[in-house]
C-alpha cells in the first residue's frame, strides 16, 4: 500500500535547508512544525503501524530554475522524524526511523509547469517485501 502526503511548503522552511546558517532555536521551531504537519497528515490519511516502509520525498517545482535537491536533506530529516521517531512528535508508523524499519531515498526535484510549489511525501509499505527491497538494496551497493 502506498500514500502521498502534501506539504503545502514552497521550499523547506527556513533553518531545514543545508544551505540555511541560521540559530538553532529558528531550526528548532520548523523542525516541530513540520514533525507536527506530517503526523497530522500521516493520521489523516490513515496510515496504519507497519514493520517496513520505504520514504521518498519530492519537491515539487513550477519552474526550471537551478536548486539542488541535497539541500532538501535536513528537511527530509525532519518529515522522516515526523514519521516514525522513537521520541518525540511522530506519527509512529514504524517502530524507529532506522534502516531495519525505513528505507529513506534522496529528496527528489519535480519540475511541473503550471502547479503550485508543494513537497509530496511517499509512503510505501514494505512489511511484506522486506527480502526484495534488501536484495535491491546489495545490488545497489555492488
Amino acid at each position: 500500500m502506498t500514500w502521498i502526503l502534501e506539504l503545502s511548503y514552497a521550499r523547506p522552511p527556513k533553518g531545514l535547508s543545508a544551505n540555511d546558517r541560521t540559530h538553532w532555536a529558528v531550526k528548532s521551531k520548523s523542525t516541530a512544525e513540520v514533525r507536527a504537519q506530517v503526523k497530522y497528515l500521516a493520521r489523516a490519511a490513515g496510515i496504519e503501524p507497519m514493520q517496513r516502509c520505504q520514504v521518498k520525498v519530492i519537491w515539487v517545482v513550477a519552474d526550471k530554475r537551478r536548486r539542488d535537491a541535497d539541500n532538501a536533506a535536513p528537511f527530509a530529516k525532519a518529515i522522516f522524524d515526523g514519521l516514525a521517531a522513537d521520541k518525540g512528535v511522530s506519527a509512529q508508523i514504524v517502530p524507529d526511523d532506522d534502516p531495519a524499519h525505513m528505507v529513506k531515498l534522496m529528496p527528489r526535484i519535480d519540475y511541473r509547469p503550471n502547479t503550485t510549489p508543494h513537497f509530496e511525501v511517499i509512503v510505501t509499505d514494505l512489511t511484506h517485501r522486506s527480502d526484495a527491497v534488501d536484495q535491491l538494496t546489495k545490488e545497489r551497493l555492488t
